[in-house]
């Protein structure tokens, strides 16, 4: 008899979640068709077109699912409870992070040749285009590859040594590009704080012993960090690991700006592929409020932008992804003017923005 009523009430539990859920779900539906999700930082699915071709071949209902999951309610704490039920039967990484030492590693399994030939190989076409002028190839390392001592022996994990020296071979065929390894010198400070502990990216200081080393590499006399004042700008930074894992028990990272202790007036104009904006700094205080911190740094990411400094120095073009937002600062102590371009959001070819020549 208890059995059969301790059946009956896990049925109607069960019943009772798969009809509330949904409820509840669309109940707490936001009022916005795409709303914005910061602890993700992208927009939620839009709710599908339907018609007689996606209904048939399924699609409608495949990004319904993908529709509804980003809408589910309570999404973000059954994530958490999944993850930490992860944690609790051993499994040692958690949507592609690994933790160890109140630090998330993201976990990189290798690269692709073919893929990664395709790419050098437009390196290598740029550079044709512009035989007077040198180009520098500067390949930003992981925490990865920076902690490797603390990952799973037993992890398939990719070398980005390995990776670093298969591009330095192929671009060798080219007589003016320098490729630029930042690796060896940021290794030798892997017990300073160089990467954020819940975010992919580097910090400011890892960004400084990358310019140092490239400023080296590229002909200039880099700025010491004495000459730098250091501004802590905030201590409750949680970045894109802490969002795939929403582990709390990591501690929250800081953000640092590195100010020249030489004044320096920026004009920095950025062109959204819409419209174009000058703002006098190369910082924008108000990420700082929001949870994607690190797009404090030179904003959020663009097509183009471009800074003017009052240096008599040379102009640079760079291609850039996201590292390069805290790395940049760094470089305004030696060039007159920085166009930075994202291929990512460019559509058009990078010409209409900017020409090497």
């Amino acid at each position: 008899m208890k059995k059969n009523a301790y059946k009956i009430i896990t049925v109607a539990l069960f019943g009772l979640i798969l009809v509330l859920l949904p409820m509840l779900t669309f109940i707490n539906m936001p009022s916005d068709p795409k709303p914005f999700s910061e602890n993700e930082n992208r927009y939620l699915k839009a709710f599908p077109a339907f018609d007689f071709e996606s209904f048939r071949d399924e699609s409608f209902m495949e990004d319904f699912e993908e529709w509804f999951s980003d809408r589910f309610f309570g999404r973000e704490n059954w994530i958490r409870l999944k993850n930490g039920t992860e944690r609790l039967i051993g499994k040692t990484d958690i949507n592609g992070v690994f933790t160890e030492d109140d630090r998330m590693i993201e976990i990189w399994k290798g690269f692709d040749r073919e893929y990664t030939e395709k790419n050098l190989n437009a390196v290598k076409n740029f550079a044709e285009s512009c035989p007077d002028k040198p180009v520098y190839f500067l390949l930003a390392p992981t925490s990865q590859e920076i902690y490797s001592d603390i990952m799973p022996k037993t992890a398939l994990l990719g070398s980005q040594t390995e990776l670093l020296g298969y591009c330095r071979d192929l671009l060798s065929e080219s007589r003016n590009i320098s490729v630029i390894d930042v690796m060896t010198e940021l290794k030798k400070h892997s017990q300073d704080y160089i990467c954020y502990r819940t975010d992919h990216h580097w910090t400011s200081l890892g960004a400084y012993y990358a310019y140092y080393e490239a400023a080296n590499a590229m002909g200039f006399k880099p700025t010491e960090l004495s000459g730098f004042d250091i501004e802590h700008v905030s201590y409750d930074f949680r970045g894109t690991l802490y969002s795939k894992t929403l582990d709390d028990g990591v501690t929250p990272d800081i953000i640092d700006y590195f100010h020249p202790k030489e004044d320096e007036k920026i004009k920095l104009t950025v062109n959204n592929g819409e419209e174009i904006k000058v703002y006098d700094s190369l910082y924008f205080r108000e990420y700082l409020d929001v949870k994607d911190k690190y797009s404090s740094f030179t904003g959020p990411n663009v097509p183009c932008f471009t800074i003017e400094t009052q240096v008599d120095g040379p102009s640079l073009l760079m291609f850039k992804d996201s590292y390069a937002h805290s790395f940049i600062p760094f470089l305004t102590a030696h060039y007159g003017r920085i166009t930075v371009l994202d291929l990512r959001y460019i559509r058009t070819g990078y010409r209409l923005y900017a020409d090497p020549n």
